[in-house]
Formats: C-alpha cells, structure tokens, sequence
C-alpha cells in the first residue's frame, strides 16, 4: 500500500510538473509571437537522425495558436476591408458633395458677375458696356432733338420777324395805296365835278 501510495505521489507530482509545464509553455506562447513561437517549438525538439521530433501537446498548442492567430489577421483583415469600404462610400459621397457645392459656387459667381437683360444672361462688362451705350445714345439724341428744336426756334423766330416786316411794308403799301386811292378818288371826283358845270 505504502508502494502505491508512492506511486501515486510521483505520478500525482509528475502530473503536477507535466501541467504546471503545459501552463508554463501555454503562458509562455501566448507572450510570444508566431514566429517565436515556431522558433521556440524548434529549440525544445528532440532530433532524431534528419528529423525533428515534436510532443503532441507542443504541436496542439502550436497549432491552435497558429489558427487563432491566422482567424484574428482574418478578422482584422474584414474589418479594414470593411473600413476601407465605408471609407470609399464617404469618399464618393463626399466627392459628390464637392462637386455639387463647386457646381454650386460656380452658378453663384455666374450669377454674381452676370446680369439678366432682356432675358438674356450678360457679363457684367457686357452688360455695363450696352447700358453706357444705351445712356450716350440717348444724350446724343437729346443733344440732336436740342439742335433741332434751337434751329427750328431761331427759323421761326427769323420767320416772325419776317413776317413783321412784311406785314409792316404790307401795311406801310396799303396806307399809301389807300392815300393814292383817296387821292385819285378826290381827283376822280374833282373832275366829275368840273365835267359837270
């Protein structure tokens, strides 16, 4: 009894040690990384001839910390693909609003530096430039209706003082006419009367 009892303490400890090892080599592969992992695994093989010789237990734990790593680079890998996607989905969005507020920005600076006349969009140089035309036009109109209107009232002022003198001889020649018809009326008469007696 005693003997089985001490063969089960040294498996109970052997047991013991081979677990705290498993623990050990388990914390000690989480702290390192993959390929210190590998190298690690290496070191503590045993050779034999051309071979290496792995425990299980090592590969197992090698293993898993092999696909664990290689489903965490996976995940990360969809979610930068996925972040790279919403990235280029805001790009666009953003590419548009750009492009709306440049389309924006330039209708606005047409608009700004364009009038409408006539319904027609002109420059503000071109719209300037026949506003000022139509203004000298009309001053060199009215300078035109003002020589026009000067000439015709100094013609019609002219013409009443023609008219004044004409009137005036007209006048001045009926008087004398009226003078030289009294006169031959009274010499008409004063032969009348001296046929008569």
């Amino acid at each position: 009894m005693r003997i089985l009892t001490l063969l089960f303490s040294v498996l109970f400890v052997a047991q013991s040690f081979t677990t705290k090892a498993q623990n050990d080599l388990s914390s000690r592969f989480d702290t390192l990384g993959l390929k210190a992992q590998f190298d690690y695994v290496y070191s503590k093989s045993e050779s034999y001839e051309r071979y290496k010789v792995i425990k299980m237990s090592t590969f197992n734990m090698l293993k898993q910390n092999s696909l664990d790593s290689v489903m965490k680079y996976r995940s990360t890998l969809l979610e930068r693909d996925s972040e790279i996607t919403s990235f280029k989905t805001t790009i666009e969005k953003k590419d548009e609003e750009i492009k709306g507020l440049a389309d924006s920005l330039e209708a606005t600076t047409n608009s700004k530096n364009s009038m409408s006349f006539l319904g027609a969009e002109l420059s503000k140089g071109l719209y300037n430039s026949i506003m000022w035309g139509l203004v000298l036009g009309l001053v060199v109109f009215v300078l035109i209706l003002f020589f026009l209107f000067k000439r015709s009232h100094s013609v019609t002022n002219e013409t009443k003082h023609r008219l004044a003198e004409v009137e005036e001889e007209y006048e001045t020649h009926r008087k004398s006419a009226l003078k030289r018809e009294q006169k031959l009326a009274r010499e008409l008469m004063d032969e009348k009367l001296k046929h008569k007696f």
